[in-house]
């Protein structure tokens, strides 16, 4: 033979990283003449290596010398297909040089690691001494053996979080991982809230639609969100959901769900009440996600902007109890370093959303959008100095005695739960159809020798300037120099310092800040403020 080679591909490292055997077990290739003996076949086992330079020289010699795959070998596979493998590296058949099967080798290498179904793949290709040469002897074969090791087939995941409600919630998640060969996997997920909050869903999820690069995802689900602490209402959804994703950026999801509003404290105030009741949601949602961020937790670079398009109503058009409405929020994020020896970046991120109801739902035939819909502001999150779902319309609450008497009396300390058994709320959360947000800050690390440590859990201080408003979109139905002055009064802001701790649930943050404009309902929280947010911000 005029060569005899040794590859072995692994997708976890670019093409950078394509070396001797031996200097590392990512991507390795031995190139050598005829004068020398092939390499071993098994991807574990270790020989004489040349130095990577000259490695690479002798590679180089040869990467384009015409060499085709013969054949492959798969092993390690005791649940999944061979056939799965197979579709993956297909496209090794059509290279004809050593240099053209080693990339389509690292990019079926990459495609099996997208299943999820594998802890290890090794790639390796030889000389195909048996096999001989391909096309009447004029280009040398090549032997293709992968090698793979499969991830249990049961897993199992316990975690707990804080929901955008400002709930603490546990969850777990079983299920089953490639049952059938196919790369599939079936899970089940309990969530359970501190108050009333659940959720329940069992789920298959298909990777590589019938070979494609559609990922499905079918879901059917119950889910209670409980939102009585920001507001008199409850919302049980009962449904399924479809999800696909391909390659690209870009997702698509249909959902249909039986929704239920409710009291659950009996003091709603009278719009919420208006809300209670069922409703219909049959949608569409598309989101479209481009994420060029260096890192997730404290990026110090990039951009990451998300467009999310919903469509209800589908096929119910003339259903009165049918949700109907066009709901459409951009969200960005930009950060940029400004000293990396100090650990200086600047960040600023927006969030812009707008929701039209169209036809008529309910039993009155309103066009109103529902809450369960709608858009709400405030919290450490969104809108800082602010408490969650705190900032926006709002109707005042039934209760008591005391709890009117501190809803006429701004200044009077309000009832709170311990003492009376009812919520300290004297104000319902409406949300609003029309949102924008805005946000910018700087964030440095923490000085000093002493806090080395604080700086390798990722601890600094950060100081940010926000600013917002939440508004129903009938407020902005008069002329667009009317709206444009509207959205301007109803404007909120506030400013201050902190001190951020990112952890992989989020980062929890200590601020303390001043409410610069707020209206006259919102719920403030002007001092001291701590909370959980995503890493980022949107």
């Amino acid at each position: 033979d005029a060569m005899a080679t040794t590859t072995t591909t692994d997708a976890r490292d670019d093409d950078a990283s394509f070396t001797a055997r031996g200097e590392r077990r990512d991507a390795t290739s031995d190139a050598a003449d005829a004068a020398e003996s092939s390499a071993s076949a098994d991807a574990g086992a270790t020989t004489s290596t040349p130095p990577v330079n000259e490695f690479r020289a002798r590679y180089d010699r040869v990467r384009d010398d015409a060499c085709a795959v013969s054949s492959i070998e798969i092993r390690g596979n005791e649940r999944t297909r061979a056939s799965v493998i197979e579709r993956e590296l297909a496209r090794a058949y059509e290279a004809r040089t050593l240099d053209g099967i080693k990339d389509a080798l690292f990019a079926a290498n990459a495609r099996l690691y997208e299943y999820g179904i594998f802890k290890d793949v090794a790639i390796v290709i030889d000389a195909d001494h048996e096999g001989g040469r391909l096309n009447g002897g004029d280009v040398p074969g090549a032997k293709v053996v992968v090698s793979v090791e499969e991830k249990d087939a049961f897993h199992f995941k316990v975690g707990t979080y804080v929901s955008k409600r400002g709930e603490g919630e546990a969850e777990a998640t079983f299920g089953l991982r490639n049952p059938l060969g196919y790369g599939e996997k079936f899970e089940v997920e309990l969530i359970k809230g501190q108050n009333s909050s659940s959720t329940y869903s069992a789920a298959w999820e298909q990777p590589k639609l019938y070979g494609s690069d559609v990922n499905l995802d079918a879901r059917a689900f119950q889910s209670v969100e409980c939102f009585k602490k920001l507001s008199s209402f409850d919302v049980t959804s009962r449904g399924i959901r479809v999800g696909v994703a391909g390659d690209g950026p870009g997702t698509v999801d249909y959902e249909i769900a039986w929704r239920d509003v409710q009291d659950p404290t009996r003091m709603a105030s009278r719009e919420v009440r208006r809300q209670l009741g069922h409703s219909l949601k049959s949608a569409v949602t598309h989101t479209y996600v481009s994420d060029r961020l260096d890192r997730q937790v404290r990026p110090t670079s990039g951009y990451l902007w998300k467009i999310r398009s919903e469509l209800a109503g589908i096929g119910f058009m003339d259903n009165a109890l049918a949700a109907k409405f066009v709901k459409s929020e951009v969200s960005a994020h930009v950060v940029e370093t400004l000293d990396a020896s100090r650990g200086i970046t600047a960040s600023a991120s927006g969030r812009f959303g707008v929701l039209f109801p169209w036809g008529k739902s309910g039993n009155d035939g309103d066009s109103r959008t529902c809450i369960a819909d709608r858009f709400f502001l405030g919290g450490v999150g969104c809108l800082r100095q602010f408490e969650n779902n705190g900032v926006g319309p709002s109707d005042a609450r039934r209760g008591t005695k005391k709890t009117a008497a501190a809803e006429e009396s701004p200044g009077a300390k309000t009832p709170s739960s311990a003492e009376d058994g009812e919520p300290s709320l004297t104000r319902d959360a409406l949300g609003g159809d029309f949102v924008w947000s805005a946000t910018a800050a700087l964030q440095m690390d923490i000085p000093g020798e002493k806090f080395e440590a604080m700086r390798e859990a990722g601890i600094h201080f950060h100081a940010f300037a926000t600013a917002g408003t939440l508004l129903p979109l009938a407020a902005l139905s008069g002329a667009p120099k009317d709206a444009i002055k509207v959205v301007r009064d109803a404007t909120r802001a506030s400013l201050g310092v902190g001190i951020v701790w990112p952890l992989p649930i989020g980062q929890i943050e200590m601020n303390y800040g001043k409410v610069v404009r707020a209206g006259t309902n919102d719920r403030v929280s002007d001092g001291f403020q701590v909370g959980i947010a995503a890493h980022v911000s949107m």
